[in-house]
């Protein structure tokens, strides 16, 4: 497997670039990573919000967490009951990383 930028990620608030909203992904050792879409410029010109791309920003910054918690998660599972609380708290780590790859945490 390719390495990559390790995490946590983290999205930076929106900044315009030419007509649309863009926002910055930033890695703590790397500082900013990428500029993702946040706005598409048809939908500034109407006033609505860009929710796909809202959503992509916030997966695109939990992809470090989400790869290391389903790794987790399956090896843990992996190695079955005799781990049991290890495998708990394996699975609470992936719900709160999903919980931030949706925008909710």
């Amino acid at each position: 497997m390719n390495k990559h930028t390790p995490g946590p990620w983290s999205l930076g608030g929106p900044e315009r670039v030419g007509e649309g909203l863009h926002a910055p992904i930033h890695a703590q050792k790397h500082g900013e990573l990428a500029m993702v879409v946040w706005q598409m410029e048809d939908a500034r010109i109407e006033r609505v919000r860009s929710i796909d791309c809202e959503a992509n920003a916030h997966l695109i910054a939990a992809a470090p967490e989400l790869l290391e918690s389903l790794t987790n998660l399956v090896g843990l599972a992996r190695l079955g009951a005799a781990h049991l609380d290890k495998y708990h708290a394996a699975l609470a780590s992936a719900e709160a990383v999903i919980a931030k790859a949706r925008g909710k945490s």
